[in-house]
């Protein structure tokens, strides 16, 4: 589990998640104290590449890893923000947030931003920072440096849309003299100082509640809203295409056949898979075997009684056609039924 602590001198010391011994023979991430060098970035950004790489291989892929990677990332790149970026403004200063050069073969420009990103600005660096990303399975094309420069810029421009309002800006103030007596309660009071008018002290001024400026919420508190909100989307489009690749993998499976052929016989046996993707073979199940008659075009299950029962039971059909129990046996004389709802399953209609 990745951990963030601060040493006796003040430092942030950022300790990475144990990593699986396939991954740490790619990169090994060792604790970073201060601000991170370009090169433990970098190292992050190739683990959590790796890591994504396996997503679709439930043996090596592991979700809490993903997490903990991410986290350890966001806390490097805050360490980064904070070694580059002023976290208190005075009134009418704005931090300038520079981004890389990109090549030609990156489609978009990126400008510099001053003070709190459009949406226009986040989107551009977004999909400047998921081309680099899509280059990573080409290693001529594809920067390792180019892309954890964007993708620290992408993290500034984010964290500065959802915290930058310099907390010594001047609030608008209502004169309390022109709010009636009666409409007062409805408001609270809040204190501000002004800066550099000792001799005025401290203005009390109403503002309605509803009103209150965003320096009142915690900044951090909104930032992960907003990095929770991303990876919400992030990982609903992963799941779709998840489940796509899914099917797409199932109906490969389930139209894989071994065919035999004597004379006018050919004898199909196949290893199909049931809705929940599991194969006959993992239930002990033999292969299912069928023939096809060339002269009629005549298709029949050839299964002992017993083997077809419990294929009925491994697709969860025919429930009329069996008696139920611990081992499933078929009822007398259902047998070309059986056989038809199995061929059936198999998508294997004609006569």
């Amino acid at each position: 589990m990745s951990s963030i602590r601060v040493s006796h001198a003040g430092e942030i010391i950022l300790t990475p998640p144990r990593l699986p011994s396939y991954l740490r023979a790619v990169h090994e991430l060792k604790p970073i104290v201060g601000k991170p060098a370009d090169e433990d970035v970098k190292a992050i950004h190739a683990v959590i590449r790796a890591l994504g790489a396996v997503s679709h291989l439930p043996t090596f892929y592991n979700p809490d890893l993903s997490m903990q990677l991410s986290q350890y990332l966001f806390g490097v790149q805050m360490a980064v923000f904070r070694a580059s970026y002023s976290m208190e403004l005075l009134p009418g200063e704005k931090s300038v947030f520079i981004p890389p050069e990109l090549p030609s073969h990156i489609p978009g420009a990126l400008n510099q931003v001053v003070g709190a990103p459009s949406d226009e600005e986040i989107k551009l660096a977004q999909s400047a920072l998921r081309n680099t990303e899509n280059l990573a399975i080409s290693p001529q094309l594809f920067d390792a440096d180019l892309s954890m420069r964007l993708s620290q810029h992408f993290f500034n421009i984010q964290f500065a849309a959802g915290r930058f309002v310099p907390k010594t800006e001047p609030k608008e103030s209502y004169p309390a003299a022109s709010q009636p007596a009666h409409e007062i309660k409805e408001y609270s009071t809040i204190t501000h100082e002004l800066p550099n008018l000792h001799d005025e002290g401290r203005r009390s001024c109403p503002v309605p509640e509803v009103e209150q400026s965003p320096q009142e919420l915690s900044e951090i508190a909104q930032l992960g809203e907003m990095i929770v909100k991303a990876i919400k989307e992030a990982t609903s489009e992963t799941k779709n295409v998840l489940e796509s690749m899914n099917r797409v993998l199932t109906l490969i499976k389930q139209d894989q056949s071994t065919v035999g052929c004597t004379g006018e016989y050919y004898q199909v046996f196949k290893n199909p898979l049931n809705q929940q993707g599991v194969a006959a073979s993992e239930c002990g199940l033999p292969q299912l075997r069928y023939e096809y008659l060339n002269k009629g075009y005549r298709y029949h299950l050839w299964m002992s009684p017993d083997h077809t029962a419990r294929y009925l039971k491994f697709f969860g059909i025919g429930d009329n056609l069996i008696h139920d129990g611990e081992e499933p046996k078929l009822i007398d004389g259902m047998g070309d039924e059986a056989g038809r709802l199995i061929l059936a399953k198999l998508g294997v209609t004609r006569p």
